[in-house]
């Protein structure tokens, strides 16, 4: 049961994670020089802007549900903090797709390559 909320909140870190790094991917939102004013403020001021650091503060609060969980874990419970950070590391692949799939960014061999090996390794030390 441990195992299966360790694998939910790393499943909610790593969207809310991906879905605030695709908002902030907007070329749109981000063009322009943001060290001028105008720019600044429009930036922050806009709605993804504000729902990408809400979604960003999120992820973050899923980061430590998942750290204090994996210490729950006897023999995982030395090390829970690099642990949960490889863990963690499983959310590259949802960027990846998720911004494949929304900004239609193209994936070369080499990325899908990174990410069979990201989750190998991750499936790996979990063991």
């Amino acid at each position: 049961m441990l195992y299966i909320k360790i694998l939910l909140y790393v499943l909610l870190f790593s969207l809310t994670s991906s879905f605030s790094i695709m908002l902030m991917g907007d070329r749109n939102l981000i063009s322009g020089n943001l060290l001028e004013w105008n720019n600044f403020l429009r930036l922050i001021f806009h709605w993804k802007f504000i729902l990408a650091m809400f979604l960003a503060v999120l992820s973050r609060g899923f980061y430590i549900l998942v750290n204090n969980s994996i210490l729950a874990v006897p023999n995982l419970a030395s090390n829970s903090t690099t642990i949960t950070a490889f863990v963690l590391l499983s959310s590259y692949v949802f960027i990846i797709g998720i911004n494949y799939i929304f900004l239609d960014e193209n994936l070369s061999k080499m990325q899908f390559l990174g990410a069979f090996v990201i989750l190998v390794g991750v499936g790996i030390m979990l063991k």
